[in-house]
């Protein structure tokens, strides 16, 4: 697919999408940039390159930020400081595996990363069906 309508289409599919479905495609960009770190800096043809495994780290420190950003305290204050620290966790995590050139760091929470986004995936699957209940 040429890129500009790869990213027109994406575009718009972040526009119109519900609040729970842009949470679940940040997910999916997040386990997307990580694998793609882990693999750049695992890469044995790679060791002094590590531009393409920066920009995937950089795109995982961002999820990461907008993630924190999109927590509402007043909402549920124990669950987003959970959170909040569980994410602060994984941008250090990040953070570290590149710097220390550890992608094992990466495979090591990649797990818990994919958990939460089944997690959220299926709360906003029931929600889907509870609102459908009422409607």
């Amino acid at each position: 697919m040429d890129q500009k309508l790869r990213h027109f289409y994406l575009e718009a599919q972040i526009k119109n999408a519900p609040p729970g479905q842009l949470l679940i495609m940040l997910y999916d960009g997040l386990i997307d940039h990580a694998e793609r770190a882990d693999a750049e800096m695992s890469s044995p043809g790679k060791p002094n390159d590590p531009s393409a495994a920066a920009r995937a780290i950089s795109c995982c420190i961002n999820i990461m930020t907008e993630l924190t950003s999109s927590l509402r305290p007043n909402v549920d204050p124990v669950l987003c400081n959970t959170l909040r620290n569980l994410y602060l966790f994984f941008t250090k995590e990040f953070s570290e595996a590149f710097d220390k050139r550890e992608p094992k760091r990466i495979r090591a929470i990649l797990p818990l990363i994919r958990e939460l986004r089944n997690a959220w995936s299926e709360a906003y699957r029931r929600s889907g069906q509870a609102q459908a209940l009422v409607a």
